[in-house]
């Protein structure tokens, strides 16, 4: 099973993250803690006319710099300005990919799990692998962090695993993408968010 036949896949997850945005800047720690174990929607705070900008790379290498606007609201979904655009929601359960997959969801606490059946051969398994994490991008230092760990398996060895690191009233920051073989950890992508702009 050869490895490029899985790198939609990656390439999926990161085009998934473009649009998780938000309304704050800087050290972003601002909540009590019992907010955001409560709250979900406080880490995808959706607006018309807020843009960011991200840095990414694929196999270590840069490419070029991603823009996202969110450019209308329809039928209770944030649309953004992609060729494919994405839509987003909170349900009041968590964070929605639309109709297809939860993003983030409560209760926000390490080893909250799901899945997601994004079509008849992919199944990706969802965990909050972290909590109350403190990340360092070009944007700004932000703090109260959740982080969830995404795997698509393709073997009973092998899975493509991915990480998005989500900032209170930020969206998220940073998402990493990587071929697990084994023990083997392979980097597939990386994005980070680099500044935003955010409507009057």
């Amino acid at each position: 099973m050869k490895v490029s036949r899985f790198l939609p896949v990656c390439l999926l997850v990161v085009s998934m993250a473009f649009y998780l945005v938000a309304c704050a800047h800087g050290d972003a720690s601002t909540k009590a803690g019992r907010e955001l174990q409560d709250d979900p929607s406080i880490f995808l705070p959706l607006a018309i006319g807020n843009q960011w900008t991200y840095g990414t790379s694929f196999r270590q290498q840069q490419q070029p710099e991603l823009t996202v606007r969110i450019v209308r609201e329809q039928d209770g979904l944030f649309v953004d300005d992609r060729p494919t655009p994405g839509r987003m929601r909170f349900d009041g359960v968590g964070i929605r990919d639309a109709n297809t997959r939860y993003l983030l969801k409560g209760p926000l606490k390490q080893g909250t799990k799901w899945m997601s059946v994004a079509d008849v051969r992919t199944v990706e398994r969802y965990e909050i692998e972290s909590v109350g994490v403190k990340i360092r991008v070009p944007a700004g230092v932000f703090s109260d962090c959740v982080t969830v760990k995404m795997e698509v398996r393709m073997t009973n060895s092998r899975s493509m695993v991915n990480r998005m690191t989500f900032a209170p009233h930020v969206g998220i920051v940073e998402i990493r993408t990587a071929l697990q073989d084994g023990s083997k950890t392979i980097p597939q992508s990386r994005m980070v968010l680099k500044a935003f702009a955010l409507a009057p």
